[in-house]
């Protein structure tokens, strides 16, 4: 697994205006931010592709970038012209423990330069499955090379690129509930979801939530980590279920159930895919104020929580709402896509998956700050790294 930092930094969508170094070649805000915040809370230290251009490929890119030079990926496209001194500054990154990607790649024999010094090659798919053909050609000239898939939307196309040789695939795939037919909810997660309706009763039972935890070892065990974590500042170890619980209190208890039990009822399928949910549970919650919406921020929270429901219970949305016992503005936005919180579920979607265009619009409509966005979800990112890898990660 790998990620792909994405910025806009025209419109301030992911950082502020980019600064000017190396005589006027300006640096990369990916790398900007990423020495800011730390590879781990975008990756969990995990390859990170970063975009660069042609411009900032001349400068000396390692003095900006002092993360591990094997868990940064250069992503170049066609713009780089494949000639000296581009190929001397690639060279000269590679010598350094650097690697690069290209992607958008027209003309492969013209190319082909700086192709051959890239270690992965993306290929994208985004109406159909035409650059199989291209792939089977180019692969028998880069046979060392590591191929990406890219446009992966649907898991028919995942299913049948898995068998072509694509080490990677980038996409919407993950997210989608898996087609096999009627399905049947495990009597794990039939507990996980009945402890989560639990604590969202307004005034529940602690007596009643301790039984619901004492019958799942995966739950008993994220609720002691959490109370024994340096976060908590408790200075003796608690050892039993039903201390951990009475000592956290209400609030508190609701806070980590509802987080915790995201991750688990999707514990049989890609991590990727709790990650997606709890980021945008935050990043809802933190832009509720911007869209005018602060009263309804926890509400937020849950709605981008819930978002990637369907994929985790492998049900179809509506169903999969009517378990967890939704309000009818949640159920409204995820089953029928309408409703006044559309927009921020709108504009977290089109974030995550960097379509500018859209944020643009977004932003205009409801005069929103681009910095204000970009303040956002870096402590949304932050949080999940501190806070929720406490949580839900194994030791």
């Amino acid at each position: 697994m790998a990620y792909c930092f994405r910025h806009e930094s025209a419109h301030n969508y992911v950082a502020d205006a980019p600064s000017r170094l190396f005589d006027g070649v300006v640096s990369l805000p990916g790398l900007q931010i990423l020495e800011n915040i730390g590879l781990n809370a975008f990756t969990n230290g995990e390859a990170l592709f970063v975009p660069v251009s042609h411009f900032s490929l001349l400068a000396d890119l390692s003095l900006q970038c002092t993360q591990p030079p094997e868990k940064v990926i250069f992503l170049l496209d066609n713009k780089i012209p494949p000639e000296e001194p581009f190929l001397g500054c690639m060279r000269a990154l590679i010598d350094k423990g650097f690697s690069f990607a290209i992607e958008n790649v027209a003309d492969f024999d013209r190319m082909h330069p700086v192709v051959e010094m890239c270690e992965y090659i993306k290929l994208g798919f985004r109406f159909n499955m035409d650059n199989v053909q291209l792939f089977n050609k180019i692969s028998r000239k880069y046979r060392k090379h590591v191929f990406i898939a890219t446009d992966v939307n649907s898991i028919e196309m995942y299913n049948d690129l898995q068998k072509t040789g694509f080490y990677y695939f980038e996409g919407r795939f993950y997210r989608l509930p898996v087609p096999k037919g009627p399905s049947t909810i495990s009597p794990v997660k039939i507990n996980r979801i009945q402890l989560l309706n639990t604590v969202r009763q307004p005034d529940f039972e602690i007596e009643e939530v301790v039984k619901i935890v004492e019958r799942d070892p995966s739950i008993s065990i994220s609720l002691l980590k959490l109370v024994n974590s340096p976060h908590l500042g408790i200075s003796q170890k608690i050892k039993g279920i039903q201390q951990a619980v009475a000592l956290l209190g209400q609030a508190e208890v609701r806070k980590w159930v509802t987080t915790v039990i995201a991750g688990l009822l999707a514990d049989d399928k890609p991590g990727e895919l709790t990650r997606l949910a709890l980021l945008r549970a935050k990043f809802a919650e933190n832009m509720a104020r911007h869209f005018e919406m602060a009263m309804q921020a926890n509400t937020l929270f849950l709605m981008g929580l819930f978002s990637i429901l369907d994929a985790a219970l492998n049900l179809p949305m509506d169903e999969a709402l009517k378990l967890i016992q939704v309000d009818d503005e949640v159920y409204d936005v995820l089953a029928n896509q309408k409703g006044r919180f559309m927009p921020v579920l709108d504009f977290i979607v089109a974030y995550e998956s960097a379509d500018w265009n859209t944020c643009k619009n977004i932003m205009a409509i409801n005069n929103i700050d681009p910095g204000e966005v970009f303040k956002a979800y870096i402590d949304t990112v932050e949080w999940y790294d501190v806070i929720v890898s406490t949580i839900i990660e194994e030791e």
